[in-house]
């Protein structure tokens, strides 16, 4: 079987062309969407800077399952610091190779002042359709609705809201023909828009704005490593003005299991 890499070189040098001007456009726009981003950041009145260091161990089974256990610590670089310590658990089902469906729960504690802790129980329903599932550059829609119940220790009160979710996600191979081959250099950006529905509740920064941009290297199929880095803008209101910015560095680990019954799951996150 000739592989998809020697194929292109035996392409006629116009098509070969066509392919690497469609490649250059799609960089082109995703760095005029960056500058555009990083110019709005300089207009919101707070900006943090936050490290985040996440590990996901994912098992697939039943050929269309795969299971994400996901393992994260974040923290502020600023004073006052504050810290969250996180488990998500995310169950995925690939119904057909366009569409993936999804069930998920987050346990987080977050130490945010010395007066102020809160504990959180999130479920999470979504789907995640791909525009482009065979072909090099992989563009992808995910939809997300969370039911967030955070209790505050120090009072022990619980307070409870849902927020949609929706982000536009691209990975883009760059040495190799496919984003599922090994010793893979790959970059990869989205954007996510998150929603407050209830305006009774008193939650600040409930409205955000994320997009982010990084690398990552897979290994083989059982590791990939990712550097990211992340804006998110946050508001009280939606009609709001952004009030806060968060420039955050993630560092992720992705692990595979069952080699011998390989997953195309790319893996939710947060």
């Amino acid at each position: 079987m000739i592989q998809r890499s020697k194929l292109k070189n035996r392409l006629p040098p116009l098509l070969r062309n066509k392919q690497d001007d469609t490649n250059g456009v799609y960089m082109r726009k995703w760095l005029t969407i960056a500058l555009f981003l990083t110019v709005s950041t300089l207009r919101a009145q707070t900006v943090n800077e936050q490290l985040w260091f996440e590990y996901m161990l994912n098992y697939p089974f039943a050929n269309s399952f795969n299971l994400e256990n996901a393992f994260n610590y974040n923290t502020l670089l600023n004073t006052p610091r504050w810290r969250e310590v996180s488990y998500a658990a995310t169950l995925e089902y690939t119904v057909y190779q366009n569409l993936e469906v999804l069930g998920a729960t987050t346990i987080s504690r977050t130490n945010q002042t010395e007066s102020y802790n809160t504990f959180e129980i999130r479920p999470t329903i979504g789907a995640r359709y791909f525009f482009t599932p065979n072909k090099r550059i992989q563009t992808r829609l995910l939809l997300r609705l969370d039911q967030r119940n955070f209790k505050n220790l120090d009072t022990d009160e619980w307070t409870q809201v849902y927020r949609p979710r929706v982000r536009g996600e691209m990975i883009i191979p760059i040495n190799r023909d496919s984003y599922f081959q090994d010793k893979l250099w790959y970059a990869l950006t989205d954007v996510e828009w998150l929603f407050k529905t209830d305006e009774d509740v008193d939650e600040r920064f409930a409205n955000r704005f994320r997009w982010r941009i990084g690398g990552g290297y897979r290994l083989n199929y059982s590791f990939r490593f990712e550097f990211l880095y992340m804006l998110q803008q946050s508001k009280n209101g939606i009609d709001e003005d952004f009030e806060s910015s968060d420039n955050i560095f993630r560092f992720r680990i992705k692990h595979y299991l069952r080699k011998s019954k390989p997953s195309t799951a790319a893996g939710t996150g947060n």
